[in-house]
Formats: structure tokens, C-alpha cells, sequence
């Protein structure tokens, strides 16, 4: 069960995303550097209060998730683009979980509507006990009844103190191995993923994206990383952190990484090379409610 100071702390942290969420869209621009995004939106997650419970991700058309600024920055927004903002706070570990995509012009900026109805059919979809499986199908239905198709292996998931990713995963398509029901007292995060009806369906690992994360509590017996690792898990504990976060604590990390006691998330990116449009909420159970916190 959660407490009253715990409901309280993951309502702050929705309401933190809630008021940045509103001013996303006029940072996306075409030309703007990305890293600009990013850091603009983690700073007004500090500024009210919050810290970001992972690093601003920016995927531009085909990359789904995962992608955030590394040091030095140098890429822009292009013209024509389908851009996902997904953001994340947390107050005391506990963590909000939200994200939009925005058009710069994009010829499928349809798929930003269909992202958003699926996402609303699937929050309505949440009863506390309900079946779990029920979002996939309603966010299948919406998606495909659009003319669009839904990102087969990507799903929303659980949240708990600082986790994002807490075992139980929110389908987004009908079927597959999904069971288990909404249990009271706990946080859900439901993400749909959009593609178009050409596309594969589904994403595939790329190259590094600039985001790590502690997966081994135990740190590292060489002097060289175990300062990194102290500080790292000091700042961030078992939340997701970026390499520019960490840019002035030398590359520690490195070690870390081959001793595989942080894990370097990979860019998800649709297989086909198709654009993908995102949006996401967070909800928060009750005995009897379901919360959206953001």
C-alpha cells in the first residue's frame, strides 16, 4: 500500500511533467540542436522541483526511444520530422513518466492523433484488477482502425522507487504472452507506439545512445572506477543517467561498462526505417482509482 507521502510524491512529480509537457513543442523547431531540447527540459524539471528520473530522450522519425545528447552535441531537428520527447521526474524516486511527439512539418503528422486516441483508449481501458492484456487490445484497435500500425515490441511498463522499467509491461498489441491484472497501490506507465501500415513493426537495437544505468549494486574492486561508481550511484542510484550528466567525472564509466556493472542503453529504431509517432501517461493505483499523474 502506498502511503499518503508517497501518493503524494509521484502526484508531484506528474504535476512537474504536466506544466513541461506544455512547453515542449515550441522548443522542438527545425535547425534548434538537440541538446538544447534536452537540457532545456531537465532544467525546468529542476527548477519545479523535481529531478529528471531518466535523461530527455529526442527520437526523430524512425528512432522510437533511447536516444538522448551525448557531450558535444552537434546534431539538429530537420524539417519534415516526426519528434518524440519522452521525459521522466521524480520526487524522492518516485517517478512520473510522460511523453508527446511533435511535427516539424512531417507528412504523417496524423499519426501524432492516432498516438494520442490509442493512448486514451488505453488509459480508459485501466480498472484496478482489470486485465492487463486489455490496453494491447484497445490500443490495437484504435491504431489499426486508423490505417496505422502499432510497434509490436515495444509496451508501456511498471514503475516503482527509482525504477522505470519494474518487470510487468503494458502491451500495445493484442495477444502474446502478456497476463496478470492491475494491482492497487502501484504506478503504470502506457506508452502506444505508432507506425505506418508499410512499415515492419517492430524496432531494432542501434548504436549506443548516450544513456547509462547501474544494473550491479555491488561496485568495482579497481580504484579507477569505483569513484565513478560511488558518485554515479550517489546522484542517480539505479535510475538512468547521460554520459554529458557525467561529462565532468572522467570516463570511469568505461570500466564500469566492460565490467558490465552499467548497462549502455541501445537507440530503438522501427526496422523498416518507417517514422514512429509516441505518447505516453503515467497512472497511479489506488485501492479503487486509477490516477493520471501526468
Amino acid at each position: 500500500m502506498l502511503s499518503d507521502e508517497e501518493i503524494e510524491k509521484l502526484m508531484k512529480a506528474g504535476s512537474i511533467l504536466r506544466s513541461v509537457r506544455g512547453e515542449v513543442a515550441p522548443l522542438v523547431a527545425e535547425g534548434v540542436n538537440i541538446a538544447e531540447i534536452c537540457e532545456a527540459v531537465e532544467g525546468k524539471i529542476r527548477k519545479l522541483g523535481g529531478e529528471p528520473a531518466f535523461p530527455c530522450n529526442v527520437g526523430i522519425d524512425s528512432v522510437a526511444a533511447h536516444y538522448t545528447s551525448p557531450p558535444g552535441e552537434v546534431g539538429t531537428v530537420p524539417a519534415g520530422a516526426l519528434v518524440k520527447v519522452d521525459i521522466g521526474a521524480h520526487v524522492d524516486g518516485y517517478v512520473a513518466d510522460t511523453a508527446i511527439t511533435v511535427s516539424t512539418g512531417s507528412i504523417y503528422e496524423d499519426m501524432i492523433r492516432v498516438a494520442e486516441e490509442a493512448l486514451e483508449r488505453g488509459l480508459q481501458s485501466v480498472t484496478v484488477g482489470g486485465k492487463i492484456a486489455d490496453v494491447g487490445t484497445a490500443v490495437e484497435r484504435v491504431i489499426k482502425g486508423r490505417g496505422f500500425k502499432p510497434i509490436s515490441n515495444l509496451t508501456g511498463h511498471q514503475v516503482s522507487r527509482y525504477t522505470i522499467h519494474a518487470g510487468v509491461s503494458i502491451p500495445n498489441v493484442t495477444g502474446g504472452l502478456v497476463s496478470g491484472r492491475f494491482e492497487p497501490w502501484s504506478v503504470y506507465a502506457l506508452e502506444p507506439f505508432v507506425t505506418l501500415p508499410d512499415a515492419k513493426g517492430f524496432v531494432t537495437n542501434g548504436q549506443p545512445g548516450n544513456i547509462l544505468h547501474i544494473v550491479k549494486l555491488k561496485g568495482p574492486k579497481d580504484t579507477a572506477s569505483r569513484g565513478f561508481f560511488r558518485e554515479a550511484f550517489r546522484r542517480y542510484r539505479t535510475l538512468p543517467f547521460a554520459k554529458r550528466w557525467v561529462a565532468g567525472m572522467g570516463d570511469g564509466w568505461r570500466g564500469l561498462l566492460d565490467q558490465r556493472i552499467l548497462y549502455e542503453y541501445p537507440v530503438l529504431a522501427e526496422a523498416s526505417g518507417r517514422p514512429v509517432a509516441q505518447a505516453e501517461h503515467t497512472v497511479v493505483t489506488t485501492e479503487k482509482e486509477v490516477l493520471v499523474s501526468t
